[in-house]
């Protein structure tokens, strides 16, 4: 008795394949947006005059800049997300048919959940892996808004101080 079919075995070694990709494209992004925000945040570590106040009000603006695109990011991460979810359930409520009814053995609630975690594990790290990236979207933008708040602390105490 083989409890995957070869189309059920083509399927999960291409999900196996997607992931992969998917969770390379997700460290390449994350990659890339340490490298754009590093320098923001290493404005505010410099000595503050005339000359690079202008570099601050400038790291100010690309932290808003980058907020609104994180928000978006953000957006289209959560809707494939919930795709991703009604996909899962719908092979849920496959395989718990296949297992209650077409399965040669007799099995019980428990065995069936087993058997179906181990058919849907790839399309559970899909959503692990959209879930970890939408983290670290929320976590960049949630830092920005530190960065704002202290670009704008830096300006006020720069005016005191004039």
């Amino acid at each position: 008795m083989e409890l995957y079919s070869k189309e059920e075995i083509e399927s999960i070694n291409k999900n196996k394949e997607s992931n992969d990709k998917l969770e390379e494209y997700f460290q390449k992004s994350r990659e890339d947006w340490s490298t754009k925000l590093e320098p923001l945040f290493e404005s505010v570590k410099i000595k503050l005059d005339k000359t690079t106040s202008d570099k601050i009000i400038e790291s100010q603006s690309y932290a808003l800049s980058y907020k609104q695109v994180l928000s978006e990011q953000i957006s289209v991460f959560l809707n494939k997300r919930s795709k991703e979810d009604v996909k899962m359930k719908k092979i849920r409520q496959n395989k718990f048919l296949h297992y209650a009814t077409g399965f040669g053995l007799k099995t019980n609630l428990s065995e069936k959940t087993l058997l179906i975690d181990a058919h849907v594990a790839e399309n559970e790290r899909t959503i692990q892996l959209i879930d970890i990236h939408i983290e670290f979207l929320r976590d960049c933008s949630k830092n920005l808004n530190n960065l704002h708040f202290i670009i704008k602390n830096i300006i006020e105490l720069y005016n005191y101080l004039k």
